[in-house]
């Protein structure tokens, strides 16, 4: 297991972008220490070890490990990665088929009709009569306030039941 110390110190640092240098300044050894270590001259004390590892954010797998078993274990990682990119793609998928289903016509109606809808949600930029964001005293866009936190959910509450209330009394005649 020792052996294999120098040669993952080589590797991450190398996918870490560090000379041996700078790694040797953050370990706080010299150069040549990291020099004769990655070439398996010597071996890093118990404390410069504990430093390797905070540097290189390494579990001692990565650090020790031969190829094999470093690939093993991070085998959990990647699969869990495919997972993700699975989903992914059959979304891909799935938007690929509905969007083979309908003319370019119908999808820049729906996306006109969703970016009307999301004004109501989302604060939008005040603009003067030349369509130029309005900008406050610190330089940045005056917003207009959402227009969905205006309404008046009471009233509008208020007229559902009087609406329902004049209907059912309809109804009962």
């Amino acid at each position: 297991m020792i052996e294999n110390f120098g040669g993952n110190v080589a590797r991450l640092r190398k996918e870490m972008g560090l000379s041996q240098t700078e790694l040797a300044e953050k370990i706080g050894v010299q150069k040549q220490t990291i020099s004769n270590i990655e070439r398996g001259i010597r071996y890093p004390t118990f404390e410069s070890l504990e430093k390797f590892a905070t540097v290189f954010h390494a579990t001692p797998i990565q650090l020790f490990g031969s190829p094999k078993e470093i690939a093993v274990s991070e085998t959990t990682v990647i699969l869990d990665r495919i997972d993700e990119y699975d989903q992914k793609v059959q979304n891909l998928f799935t938007l690929a088929k509905i969007l083979n289903s309908h003319t370019v016509k119908e999808i820049d109606e729906v996306a006109e009709k969703l970016a009307f809808i999301e004004r109501f949600f989302t604060p939008q930029m005040r603009l003067d009569e030349d369509g130029n964001p309005i900008l406050d005293r610190h330089g940045k866009p005056e917003m207009k306030p959402v227009f969905f936190d205006n309404l008046p959910f009471e009233e509008i509450e208020k007229t559902a039941k009087d609406l329902a209330f004049i209907q059912e009394a309809q109804q009962n005649q």
